[in-house]
């Protein structure tokens, strides 16, 4: 194979599962991950490319009553993060990691893949967009009720 070779796919990142199956990997070390409900999280990725705002890894798990995405943001994030409707995981907690080939369901798998090691979705950019995508779901008469 050429280096050339534009469809060549770069090495997944060192905290990217080895094999086939997906792993349990630690908040806290290379990342720290804010989850979402799908539908929220879906309208905040569109928010952020309108915004030309660059999305980093974005893994989503539609199993379970109601599926979510977690984001990938730098580490530290979780410690001040303060957004309704959204869990942030920092250390002590872990996030089911889909291995680098798992793009498509069933189960959790990459809906954004890892563009690199560092490139992560800057956290003051997703709380905007993830703001946003709340109040648009919510509508302005449940907002107006709060």
């Amino acid at each position: 194979m050429s280096d050339a070779n534009p469809a060549a796919r770069a090495l997944p990142p060192r905290w990217m599962p080895i094999g086939d199956e997906p792993e349990l990997c630690s908040a806290g070390e290379w990342w720290d991950a804010v989850r979402a409900v799908e539908a929220v999280g879906q309208r905040a990725i569109e928010i952020l490319g309108e915004g030309d705002e660059p999305v980093g890894p974005v893994i989503l798990d539609q199993e379970g009553p109601e599926p979510r995405m977690y984001f990938l943001v730098p580490v530290g994030t979780a410690v001040r993060w303060e957004e309704p409707g959204t869990v942030a995981l920092g250390q002590t907690c872990h996030v089911l990691v889909p291995a680098a080939e798992s793009t498509t369901p069933p189960g959790a798998h990459w809906h954004v893949f890892p563009k690199g090691p560092r490139a992560l979705t800057r956290a003051e950019a997703l709380r905007r967009a993830l703001s946003q995508a709340r109040r648009e779901r919510r509508g302005p008469a449940e907002e107006s009720a709060s």
